[in-house]
């Protein structure tokens, strides 16, 4: 008895473990994740807030693009998730080892995917899909929530350190004193039940959880457009005239600030001193200092405010400015000025300035410091991209406009000046992706270009007499990169000695382009002649007329019965390596044909398809070039040779992936003609007796079936059922007519069969 007690006790025991152990994980405020190997360290970041950044010898990288309405459950997304590969394992071809940290999607602004993952101290910070649900029950997909993860995917926040409302808002994470903030910008935001929302500039604490209203009511701002953990931001606000009515005009001049994501107080204003304020209507919240006042001289702008640096009026410009942020780098704010030069409003011409360090010496003046800015351009237009180039000092060199269809034009600055323009890139649009050392990275009609920017006007004209030869200032495209890049997304990056990329071609996952496989001379430097070399081992196998695989399409040399779709088979291989499906394909459609017809996969097809993965035959000059690629050796034949994906694909993109190169290269598979069954092979009189047979074996079945079933009941019920007696009926031969000679029953028998009938 005590034995039993002392079991239901540890049974009790145990049970309210379990639930205990049950409950607190559900209540954890983390999703566990599958714990990866790795060492804490504060070392240096690479590419931090790209879709790729570099840390102690892994990459972690966002697998692909993926849209913010796919299943986005804890542990379900693969495309789209954070995952990491090691600088080695690259180094060595093994492009499949990519380990997921993160198996959430990982999402940014659909607007400029400008910001992307975050790394400070053994963290990773992103954004993510919201996975809650309304009132209604619908996924708010469209919300964006801010979250982290530790570096060896152990921990991934549940709830959000921040979400925001849409997937449109401009963030960053940054770093200072040694706190992680999330700087934003919340657009169309209402705060104070306004009619119409507007822009406002936060900063949230992720050590204690406090968000921050930095400034309300923002005009354009800037990111730091290079070292995006930078902290600082500028930004530009009205100054309005109160007038008392819902609706404020604002004045002809407006307003420079700055201000960094620590920074906790408002400053303080004589708000009651501005005529027509009402302070339950109007607002102002600005945490920033004051890096340009734009304030004049002439009409309604020489009214003095106490948002001005000197709110009595005494510092002024001689015109009212308006000023717009074009970009901020390297220290650098870069602007445009308009001038308001009369009372008539009329404006004056849009000039480029620049101005180191802007705003921050302690001796700083808000209006005289307007004409110590630098004016680079007096003819600036609204150019659709501009990217500043500095020295090791930081001192501005060159400045690569590349503005509608002007290709792009080189403005070297030296001395306060720019030398006479250099023209590196002749006509066509072009996108600028990334400057590196001496290199331009560009992109134009879906080609991936590179070009030295740093020559002069001489270096750029004509191409070389032997094409076979080219200079680092001709452009030269890499490989067939640039068409495969996918676009709304990402630009490519450039981590240590490869080029990153989302590939439409495959299925826009992440590819890997290495720049030391046109390091032929191996001295650790690659030139563009190296780079067009590795083009012509490229184009050499299917993007030049004469290539090996076009030249298969000459039915004189490569006659189609003895050579059957040789040409595409051999893209197919190009892609894929894998010659097992074509030689079954080949088995199954030659086995198809009628007697005289030609092969549609030859032996001589399948013999030269062998060549060409080992590289010998037409394919000889190949095998001097090969790597080990995810464990197997290729040779410069093979596409895997020049880029391959990294990360993982999900099941129904690898499969959707081989099966677009089959469909484009291959037959299809021929239909197999079904055997007929045992039934189709009797004659039409087996048919009938068949019939007739399962008929008569039906009713013995079902005649069998219910008497088994018959019994069984009665078996079942035993004397449950009602019992008859029936006694033989005594006949009396005495002629005695008092005697009832039908009576059959005493009254004992009836007695028992009464009480058998009532049971």
């Amino acid at each position: 008895m005590k034995k039993h007690v002392t079991k239901i006790i540890c049974a009790g025991i145990a049970a309210v473990v379990a639930t205990s152990i049950v409950a607190a994980s559900g209540c954890s405020p983390y999703n566990k994740g599958v714990s990866l190997k790795y060492t804490s360290s504060n070392a240096e970041v690479q590419s931090n807030g790209g879709f790729a950044v570099e840390k102690d010898g892994y990459i972690y990288f966002i697998n692909g693009i993926e849209n913010n309405e796919a299943n986005n459950d804890y542990g379900t997304p693969v495309k789209g998730s954070i995952m990491r590969i090691s600088v080695d394992a690259l180094n060595s071809g093994k492009y499949n080892s990519a380990e997921t940290l993160v198996p959430q999607i990982t999402y940014s602004t659909s607007t400029n995917y400008e910001a992307g993952i975050f790394v400070y101290g053994d963290y990773i910070y992103y954004g993510t899909p919201s996975t809650k649900r309304n009132s209604d029950g619908i996924i708010q997909s469209d919300k964006l929530e801010m979250k982290r993860t530790r570096l060896d995917g152990s921990e991934s926040m549940k709830d959000a350190y921040v979400t925001f409302p849409s997937s449109s808002y401009d963030y960053r994470f940054v770093e200072e004193n040694g706190v992680v903030y999330l700087l934003y910008v919340a657009t169309s935001e209402k705060l104070y039940d306004e009619s119409t929302g507007v822009n406002n500039l936060h900063s949230y604490n992720t050590k204690t959880g406090k968000d921050t209203l930095l400034a309300y009511n923002i005009s354009n701002y800037m990111f730091d457009a290079e070292d995006k953990s930078n902290p600082r931001v500028y930004y530009t606000m009205n100054v309005y005239n109160y007038n008392g009515t819902a609706s404020n005009t604002t004045y002809d001049y407006n307003q420079v600030y700055t201000v960094t994501a620590a920074e906790t107080e408002p400053n303080e204003y004589d708000l009651e001193s501005i005529i027509g304020w009402e302070k339950d209507n109007d607002h102002y919240v600005n945490c920033g200092d004051l890096v340009f006042d734009g304030i004049g001289g002439n009409g309604s702008d020489s009214t003095p405010t106490p948002f001005n640096f000197a709110p009595d009026g005494s510092e002024k410009n001689k015109f009212s400015l308006n000023y717009t942020l074009r970009d901020y780098a390297n220290h650098t704010l870069f602007f445009t000025r308009v001038e308001h030069i009369d009372k008539k409003n009329k404006l004056g011409e849009k000039h480029l300035y620049m101005q180191k360090d802007a705003g921050l010496a302690e001796d700083w003046n808000p209006v005289t410091a307007n004409d110590d800015a630098v004016l680079l351009l007096k003819d600036y237009s609204s150019s659709t991209s501009y990217k500043y180039i500095f020295d090791e000092n930081e001192d501005l060199t060159y400045v690569l406009v590349a503005e509608g269809s002007k290709g792009v034009v080189v403005k070297e600055y030296n001395e306060g000046a720019f030398s006479e323009d250099v023209i590196a890139v002749k006509d066509g649009t072009v996108t600028i992706l990334f400057v590196d050392g001496e290199y331009l990275y560009y992109s134009r009609s879906d080609t991936f270009y590179r070009i030295n920017y740093t020559g002069k006007m001489g270096n750029y004209e004509g191409m070389p007499e032997d094409e076979d030869t080219t200079t680092d200032f001709n452009p030269v495209q890499i490989l067939g990169l640039g068409a495969s890049v996918a676009s709304g997304w990402y630009k490519p990056e450039l981590i240590g000695d490869y080029i990153l990329f989302a590939s439409e071609m495959e299925s826009n996952y992440v590819i890997a382009f290495d720049l030391k496989l046109a390091d032929f001379n191996e001295d650790g430097k690659v030139e563009n002649d190296e780079i067009k070399q590795l083009n012509k081992l490229y184009d050499g196998i299917m993007n030049d007329e004469d290539s090996i695989i076009s030249g298969y399409t000459d039915i004189d040399d490569y006659p189609t019965d003895l050579f059957a779709n040789l040409a595409n088979a051999s893209k197919y291989l190009f892609y894929t390596g894998n010659i097992d499906y074509v030689t079954k394909l080949a088995k199954a459609c030659n086995a198809k044909l009628e007697s005289g017809d030609d092969p549609v996969y030859s032996e001589n097809t399948l013999n030269k398809l062998k060549d060409f993965l080992a590289a010998e035959g037409d394919w000889e000059a190949y095998h001097e070039y090969s790597r080990t690629v995810n464990g197997k050796e290729i040779y410069a034949n093979r596409r895997d040779y020049y880029y391959s994906t990294i990360g993982k694909m999900t099941s129904s993109d690898s499969k959707s992936y081989a099966d677009d190169f089959k469909s484009d290269y291959l037959k299809d598979w021929p239909e197999e003609e079904a055997e007929p069954t045992w039934y189709e092979g009797l004659s039409k009189t087996a048919r009938v007796f068949f019939i007739i047979g399962m008929c008569l074996v039906g009713i013995l079945v079902i005649t069998i079936i219910s008497a088994v079933t018959i019994c069984v009941i009665r078996k079942v019920r035993g004397n449950k059922l009602p019992r008859y007696t029936k006694r033989r009926i005594k006949v009396d031969t005495t002629d005695d007519k008092n005697i009832n000679v039908y009576e059959d029953e005493s009254a004992e028998s009836k007695e028992e069969n009464k009480q058998d009938s009532e049971e």
